[in-house]
């Protein structure tokens, strides 16, 4: 398959494709089945278990990169938390220093370009892990090259 075609387009796809009404489930759901010789699901299932996610889960996940839904690792997850985390410290301290200038009707300059400065790069930090988790284009290229991949692997 030409690197330039897309897999989404039924006049391209490699396989025939047989389209049936799909119910939806009391809770939201369409139900997709896949089929897979022994040694591919062996394969599957071992990896989904090694990380610690039933079949379901796996394919759930698959189908959700492909489709370039939002999904967050466990490491990003945290260091979003730390940034947050960080940013409160940082409003904490300005707001201190608000106090001391009302008490004493000075600022300290000093601590308040510091505490700006910190607020700036936690700032920039958050924007750059935001915009690579938000960017759909980008997930939805992924998904479908890695799809592609499998294709033509």
């Amino acid at each position: 398959m030409d690197s330039g075609e897309d897999l989404f387009h039924l006049e391209s796809a490699p396989i025939s494709i047989r389209r049936r009404k799909q119910v939806v489930s009391a809770d939201g759901y369409k139900i997709v089945s896949v089929r897979l010789r022994e040694a591919e699901f062996e394969a599957f299932s071992e990896q989904a278990s090694a990380f610690g996610l039933t079949n379901n889960m796996a394919l759930r996940v698959a189908a959700r990169r492909i489709g370039g839904f939002l999904e967050v690792d466990d490491d990003t997850r945290q260091l979003l938390l730390d940034i947050s985390s960080a940013i409160d410290v940082v409003s904490e301290r300005i707001l201190d220093l608000k106090t001391d200038c009302a008490r004493s009707g000075q600022v300290d300059m000093k601590e308040f370009a510091a505490q700006h400065a910190a607020f700036g790069r936690l700032f920039a930090q958050l924007d750059g892990e935001l915009r690579t988790i938000l960017n759909i284009s980008r997930r939805r290229i992924d998904g479908r090259l890695m799809l592609q991949s499998a294709m033509n692997s």
